[in-house]
């Protein structure tokens, strides 16, 4: 009996080693597959700041730390990565999701991302490699969030996605009452996800571009559409954005009703590859288009040197890439011009513009 038992415990012990064994290795075969890299972005800008009230235009220099991001990446198996982007220089966590491969065409996306919405240029114009972007970015309701999304690969890319939902807890809508309109979300207990769709073709150099979402309970849209040329030459996209807002306001008679709030926008960007030298340009607009009671004249709710509406940027510059893509220095110029809230009148506007000076670098690795 007891060399039964000896041998029973001789078993059970070796196969508790095998079993450590079989899971440090394992481990050590994640470990070796996890990926750390950087992404950043410094920039000297002088800036001609013409928006404000005259007497108050400023004209100044600045050193800019644009982005100082970790990215890290790994396999946990040989269907299933996950990746992390982390900001240093504010402390936050940017992006953190699994991807599961279900096949050749088909990937599953779970957890905090980059949402698909507001065409090429929340795609190509990020942080860490955009000398200036257009200011129709400032007013994306859903940038990076928690979500689970469906890809499926056939001519092309298609996504759908349903994503942590927008919320406002003191929304701009020109109210003609006293109340303060929010997000349908931010008023009612009753939650539902937004829903994102995004189609990018795969033509040979032609990559068209088309993106819907719904959100804060189906009260609001953003869609976009344009298309993408890419090449040995030139890399370039044009687009069309609009996001249509309708905030939950109360009227006079204490009935809850949608005021509605439009953002539009045209983005043009190109980059032209001639060896150590890319040279690209930009154009943008961003138009306004808030909301007002019947019969009453627009409000005015934008701070001093805030754009009203018809805002046009012209930029164009220049990257080194005689570093590689670790190390892209550039210089650029851009020129802002719109309509900006008049300081002395707060229910009117005036046509103002700025102009910047930038030198920086860039680089991810």
């Amino acid at each position: 009996m007891r060399t039964k038992n000896f041998v029973s415990a001789l078993v059970t012990v070796s196969a508790l080693t095998l079993a450590n064994q079989a899971i440090s290795a394992e481990a050590v075969k994640i470990s070796t597959e996890i990926e750390v890299g950087a992404e950043y972005h410094f920039q000297l800008l002088h800036t001609d700041d013409g928006l404000k009230a005259d007497g108050a235009e400023t004209e100044k220099t600045d050193f800019v730390t644009k982005a100082a991001k970790l990215s890290i990446r790994g396999k946990l198996t040989d269907q299933i990565s996950w990746n992390l982007l982390y900001q240093v220089n504010t402390n936050l966590l940017e992006r953190f999701w699994l991807t599961n491969k279900v096949s050749d065409t088909i990937e599953l996306n779970i957890g905090k991302q980059k949402i698909r919405t507001f065409g090429w240029n929340r795609k190509l114009q990020v942080a860490w490699n955009s000398p200036i972007r257009s200011s129709i970015q400032t007013f994306n309701p859903l940038t990076d969030a928690v979500a689970v999304e469906l890809n499926y690969k056939l001519y092309g890319n298609w996504s759908l996605a349903l994503v942590k939902d927008y919320f406002d807890t003191s929304a701009t809508c020109n109210s003609s009452a006293t109340s303060v309109c929010k997000s349908w979300n931010e008023y009612d207990v009753q939650k539902q996800p937004a829903v994102v769709f995004e189609y990018i073709g795969s033509f040979g150099d032609i990559q068209p571009l088309v993106q819907y979402a719904s959100y804060d309970r189906n009260h609001s849209f953003t869609a976009s559409a344009g298309v993408r040329v890419k090449n040995e030459t030139l890399d370039a996209f044009a687009e069309y954005i609009v996001d249509e807002r309708n905030d939950k306001g109360i009227d006079t008679a204490g009935k809850a009703e949608d005021r509605k709030s439009t953002r539009d926008g045209i983005v043009v960007y190109g980059e032209f590859f001639t060896g150590d030298w890319t040279p690209y340009a930009m154009f943008s607009t961003t138009n306004l288009d808030q909301y007002k009671a019947p019969g009453a004249a627009e409000i005015k709710t934008n701070k001093d040197g805030a754009v009203d509406d018809n805002e046009q940027i012209i930029a164009a510059g220049v990257f080194y890439e005689g570093y590689t893509k670790v190390y892209r220095p550039y210089v650029a110029l851009a020129s802002t011009s719109g309509k900006y809230v008049d300081p002395k009148n707060t229910t009117g506007e005036e046509d103002r513009s700025k102009f910047d000076i930038m030198m920086g670098l860039t680089g991810k690795f």
